[in-house]
Order: structure tokens, then sequence, then C-alpha cells
């Protein structure tokens, strides 16, 4: 006579659970709370006596609730965390957790479940990374049935998820290129009420470039949220909707990033990209990457490009994180919080707001030297390409990759300058 005793943390104490299988019928009942191992067996034994005599009062019975009937505490949960944007998990459980798993009992759901889950939405075409994406979800759901004690264990934990072959989340100057030049030769779609011109999505992709910021975020800017300073054009963001996302209160906007936030056509307010929505957006770069050949190149990792060039050109870490919204913490033992501690006591002020724009003013000389710029230049723009790129070894006629590195400093640039004028003529073969 097999049986299992199985013990879980609950309010009222340690549980005791008994699993029992008797003429093809599964029993878990309970035993009793916060018992030693020899009441435990006693209590076991009684209770497969019960079982086997058949008493009405042992029948069998679930120590869960349906999946479906679980998802209002989940959506209460998350609500009151403030962890994440609620509408990818939202499109998650509607469109594949719920048709497969909705009428499912939580205690009923095994390794095998999981796995029959995985294998069905690969067959189905599904990316890697979207299983991932899934699986997290559901596995955020069962761990939070077990916290409220409404689930003994999550089963599905230990199931093996497809691997993914990953790539450096940075996009390079040939993969942009490749993809303007495809936008390039794109024409304007009429779908239903909006228009979709090539024109307008490579300014959305010049202001990741050159903000960071996220593509939702890009989508939502209003014209209101651009105020002009004594330093330039700053645009002002909302307070962040997550807690976890968080977004810079203000960015200072280079001259790509706001000739590409300059409509042609002036509106008073409202959004830009208002012809734009996120879902057309997002498949309008895939198609796009899949015309340029770059694979595996999410708009995301634009954010990812825009921290790791700033990072190559020496801005300092504390401008990065302001400039993408994160918070800097604390570092080794420090209790007080070290670096976020000094972060909140820290407000800014007209020379750190220089900071942040030599920051973006930096950047745009470096798409300035990789011919990623947007809008006309203007003639301080010229003169700072000329830094990006070095001085142009005419005796040779072609340039050094040292030479082409956009974070060449502006004292080595003067220096090769002066050394060719101080340089004498030589005689020509005319002469």
């Amino acid at each position: 006579m097999a049986y299992t005793i199985s013990k879980r943390p609950t309010k009222k104490g340690l549980a005791f659970d008994l699993y029992f299988r008797w003429k093809g019928v599964r029993y878990r009942p309970l035993l009793g709370y916060n018992l030693t191992k020899e009441q435990a067996e006693e209590a076991a034994i009684q209770m497969i006596a019960k079982i086997q005599r058949g008493d009405p009062d042992d029948a069998p019975r679930s120590v869960s609730i349906a999946f479906k009937d679980f998802l209002p505490l989940y959506w209460q949960t998350m609500r009151v965390k403030k962890r994440f944007d609620l509408a990818r998990p939202e499109s998650i459980i509607e469109t594949h957790l719920l048709p497969r798993f909705g009428e499912r009992r939580l205690d009923s759901l095994r390794a095998e479940d999981g796995l029959a889950y995985i294998t069905a939405r690969l067959a189905a075409k599904a990316a890697p990374w979207t299983i991932r994406r899934e699986w997290n979800v559901l596995m955020r759901i069962l761990n939070l049935a077990v916290d409220f004690d409404k689930l003994d264990k999550n089963r599905l934990k230990r199931v093996e998820l497809p691997d993914v072959a990953t790539r450096e989340r940075v996009a390079t100057t040939e993969e942009l290129k490749t993809i303007r030049a495809k936008a390039d030769t794109r024409s304007l779609k009429k779908l239903a009420a909006h228009e979709y011109d090539p024109s307008e999505f490579w300014r959305i992709v010049t202001v990741a470039l050159n903000t960071g910021l996220r593509e939702a975020k890009i989508l939502e800017i209003d014209r209101i949220w651009m105020r002009r300073r004594d330093d330039g054009w700053w645009l002002i963001l909302p307070p962040s909707r997550s807690r976890l996302k968080q977004t810079p209160r203000e960015i200072p906007l280079n001259s790509a990033a706001y000739a590409a936030l300059r409509s042609e056509i002036v509106h008073v307010d409202g959004r830009i990209f208002r012809r734009w929505t996120p879902a057309a957006f997002s498949v309008y770069w895939q198609r796009l990457s899949a015309e340029a050949k770059v694979a595996d190149l999410h708009f995301h990792d634009l954010r990812h490009t825009f921290a790791t060039w700033l990072q190559n050109l020496g801005v300092p870490l504390e401008v990065r994180a302001a400039l993408l919204g994160h918070r800097l913490r604390g570092l080794g033992n420090d209790q007080l919080g070290g670096e976020s501690m000094t972060a909140a006591y820290s407000h800014g002020g007209y020379g750190w707001d220089q900071q942040l724009r030599e920051a973006v003013t930096l950047l745009n000389t470096a798409l300035l030297s990789y011919g990623l710029s947007y809008g006309k230049q203007t003639g301080e723009e010229i003169a700072q390409q000329k830094v990006a790129n070095s001085l142009e070894r005419r005796e040779k006629v072609w340039w050094s990759q040292r030479d082409s590195n956009p974070c060449l400093s502006l004292e080595r640039t003067e220096k090769d300058e002066e050394n060719q004028q101080d340089k004498p003529l030589e005689p020509s073969d005319e002469s």
C-alpha cells in the first residue's frame, strides 16, 4: 500500500497532505496541521482505511480552484504591485492560456501538460522568445497561486524551454543603413483610416536612436511635451505608468531628434505620430528587417544601442542612467543605498542639464559620422562631423579605422590640423 505524505506552509501552519491512489482514483485529503511524524503516519493510516471503506465524507476532492477562477485574484495582485504593463500578459492569457488551461484545476496541471503546451506552440511556428514570454506569465500565475494557498506547489517549473539563439542587442550601422534603404523604397500605404509613411517610419527610428525611448512612449509623444529653453529644445515626459519600466522626466533633444519630431504640418497639440498604431509599427519594423536580412533585431534593441553608443563615447554612468530613466542601485554592502541614496539627494540644475545635453549632442556627432543623421546639417554640425571622422589623410586618400572612431578627442584633431598647416609644401611635378 503505497502512499505519500507531503507538507506545505500555510497561514494556519504547516499542512500535511496525503497522496493515495485507490481503484484508479487519486485522493489528496488534508491530514492536519503542525503534526509530528508519528501523528502524520497515524492520520494517514486512518484516512486510507476510510477511503477503502468508501465513507461518503472522504470522497475525492480537489484542493484548488480552476485556472480561470484564480485570474481575478491574479489581476488584483498585479494592479496593486504596478510591476509592469498589463496589456501584454492580458493578451497572452486571453489568446493562449485560457483556451488551453481555463477549465483545468490548478492542482491537476502536470509537467506533461506544460510540455504539451510548448510542443503545440512550436508546431504553430511561435518564436522561442514568444514562448518564453508566455511561459513567464503562466509561471507567475501558478507561483502566485502557491503563495495564496490555492495550490500546494508549482509542478510545471522544471519544464525545459526551447533554446534561443541570442545576438548582441546592439544594432550595427550597416544594419540600420540597410533598413533605412528598404524604408526609402516603400511608398505611402493606406489601410482603413491609417496612412503609413516610410519617411515617418524613419523619423520614429531617429527619435529612438537619439533619445533611447521605448517604442510605445515614442508613439505617444504629444506636441505639447516639447519645450524650448535657453539651451535648446527639451522633451518633458509624463510620469511612468509602470514602476518597472521607468522613463526619464525630461530629455534634451539634439538637432536630429528635434528635426525628426518637428512635423511638416504643424499641430497645436496631439500625438506627433498619430497615424501609427503600436501593432502596425511592430509589423512594419519586422517586415523591413526581414527584407533587409537583419535577423533578430527588435526595435527595443535601439534602446540598448543608444546606451552602448553613449558608453563608447565616454558618457558617465549616471548621465546614461538619467537619460534612460534607470535608477542606480547601491553597491557592495552599503546599507544606506550607495549611489541610489546619493541620487535621491541630488536634484539636478543647470549644470546637470548641460551634461545631459552634451551627451546627446556627442551622440548626434557620432551619428553624423556614420551617415545616420536626420534633417539638414548646419555649419556647426558639419564641423562636428569633421571631429568625429578626424582629419582626412589627403596624401593617401583614405581614413584609418582609428580615425573614424567617434570617440576621437577634439584636442588630437586640432593638433593634427596644426601639424598639417605647419608642414612645408612639397614641390609639385609641374614646378
